[in-house]
């Protein structure tokens, strides 16, 4: 049985998802710019501000260079509690597709854990990416993230 182009391209989509909630959930951040192409861009918006069509992200990077600065921020400058993140991405569609590029859309939600033992859903929402390819090779080119919540509970500090 062979796959429709379709149904293929969704299946690279999710191998990219597992292995970018990997890398988030392990904190190997050195690797997370690597996901994305040198321009890449990376935003966070509210759901508020995203559907009145503001362009007022919660943050944005808009290449790789600023992805590190946000994990040297991360680890040098931001207090905060003990925590470990488990990010899950699901329902993936494929919006678009071709030789060199996939545009899809997808749930995400982030459950935290503290260092007492409490877990909580920390944050939910969609994200829509921009992928560019080279053969069976994903990068992102976008990476578009909408949170539901009208509030983030705590600092935010890594990425979703």
């Amino acid at each position: 049985m062979s796959l429709s182009p379709r149904l293929y391209d969704r299946l690279l989509v999710e191998e990219f998802h597992a292995d970018y909630v990997a890398c988030l959930n392990e904190l190997r951040l050195d690797e997370w710019p690597e996901f994305f192409t040198e321009d890449g861009q990376y935003g966070l918006w509210s759901r508020e501000n995203w559907d009145a069509d503001l362009p007022v992200p919660m943050f944005l990077c808009r290449n790789r260079r600023q992805m590190m600065d946000r994990i040297t921020s991360y680890r040098e400058a931001n207090i905060y509690p003990d925590h470990w993140n488990r990010h899950l991405i699901s329902a993936t569609r494929i919006v678009e597709s071709s030789a060199d590029a996939i545009v899809a859309a997808s749930n995400y939600a982030v459950l935290q854990t503290r260092q007492d033992g409490e877990s909580f859903v920390y944050q939910t929402g969609r994200c829509h990416d921009r992928f560019d390819r080279t053969g069976d090779q994903l990068l992102l080119r976008e990476r578009t993230m909408i949170y539901d919540t009208m509030a983030v509970r705590t600092l935010f500090v890594l990425p979703v």
